[in-house]
């Protein structure tokens, strides 16, 4: 969050890359069996690479200061005390006790369950009004799946709300910066192929879902798509 005040959100981009790239690399050699966060030990690649992505979309989910609250609620319960000292369960019982009614299911996903998402554009197309500003169009396919501690998955039902991006650059360029965004805002993103229609004031090169990659997603790659002139 220093890092995000101080560049600003567009710049997090990067770090949130690194951290998923190591999560992912590190359970794809698991040799024993991957924990869920509520119950990491000694497994570093969840509870710090992993543990940093979670905690980042709840801010994004919850909002900063509700965190933050969780957080300060926790401390002010075990300070200066003796046993029993806080567990993890104390944790998300703090996030909970923020949470809404409908972003339980996210705290469920984030930190009891292995919890992997498939989210991607498959087509962008844009078109100039006679306002002057463009219609853009985008065909979203999103999946989530729950993994066992051995990797096995099945697909699980998806009812989230996730960042669509419009921009004038591409988000993965070195040069990206605020100024090049056009539209970022959450849209509720379910299971399948979906169509999702923006309108910008100036033309889309890319499009995006998720595109600052708060979700663990295991392929990062198709989630931007350079956007067709019709």
């Amino acid at each position: 969050m220093v890092m995000e005040h101080r560049y600003g959100a567009a710049m997090i981009r990067r770090f949130l890359r690194k951290e998923l790239n190591s999560y992912l690399t590190a359970r794809g050699k698991e040799n024993v069996a991957e924990p869920p966060l509520d119950r990491v030990e000694d497994q570093a690649y969840v509870r710090y690479n992993k543990g940093g992505m979670v905690m980042y979309l709840l801010k994004d989910q919850l909002g900063e200061d509700k965190v933050n609250h969780a957080l300060k609620s926790l401390i002010e319960k075990f300070a200066f005390k003796g046993a029993p000292y806080a567990s993890s369960t104390d944790l998300i019982a703090a996030l909970r006790a923020e949470a809404r009614p409908d972003q339980q299911q996210l705290i469920t996903d984030l930190f009891d369950k292995i919890t992997l998402f498939d989210l991607k554009v498959t087509d962008a197309q844009t078109m100039r009004r006679p306002d002057g500003k463009w219609d853009l169009t985008l065909t979203v396919e999103a999946h989530k799946r729950y993994a066992d501690g051995k990797g096995k998955e099945t697909e699980a039902p998806l009812d989230a709300m996730v960042d669509i991006g419009a921009f004038t650059m591409n988000p993965t360029a070195l040069q990206f910066g605020q100024a090049n965004v056009l539209s970022l805002k959450p849209q509720r993103i379910r299971k399948g192929v979906q169509k999702i229609e923006l309108v910008v004031d100036h033309q889309p090169k890319f499009a995006g879902v998720d595109p600052y990659i708060k979700y663990i997603d295991r392929n990062i790659d198709d989630n931007i798509k350079a956007v067709d002139v019709k």
